[in-house]
């Protein structure tokens, strides 16, 4: 199950990094890992998405303030001076809502651009990723 995860996370990433989608990543490493700091998140985005992306201070920690201000996670933990966040009630039943065939047509479109980051960075990548692109590429066609 725990690959199963990262794969669909790592698709979710190359969509939403631009911002806009940091939030639901937020509350899905949330529910996924249980309570973490606002490092801890960076790093699991960066970990998830095989390195491509990490988002920086000053887009995690506004997106976790209005997080919290949203009802949708809270601190509830702290050591020192760790903050570690956790879901409410209110951003489990969030993460619930999605209907199947919306989750189903959101991982086609992260694909999409996951396929689009792929390829805007071909050129900077080693052979065996291409490899296991192109092998990818013939799990894909052998369905079609």
């Amino acid at each position: 199950m725990q690959n199963n995860i990262k794969f669909e996370l790592r698709t979710y990433y190359v969509h939403f990094h631009r911002g806009r989608g940091l939030r639901h990543i937020i509350l899905y490493l949330l529910y996924t890992n249980g309570p973490l700091t606002g490092a801890e998140i960076m790093e699991k985005v960066e970990e998830s998405s095989m390195g491509m992306w990490r988002p920086s201070p000053g887009s995690v920690y506004p997106m976790i303030r209005e997080l919290e201000a949203e009802g949708l996670i809270e601190v509830v933990k702290t050591e020192g001076t760790k903050k570690y966040y956790g879901l409410t009630n209110k951003g489990k039943e969030l993460l619930g809502g999605f209907p199947k065939e919306r989750r189903i047509d959101n991982a086609i479109t992260e694909l999409e651009s996951l396929v689009d980051y792929i390829l805007d960075n071909w050129d900077s990548l080693n052979s065996e990723e291409k490899d296991r692109i192109r092998k990818i590429i013939e799990k894909l066609k052998s369905v079609s």
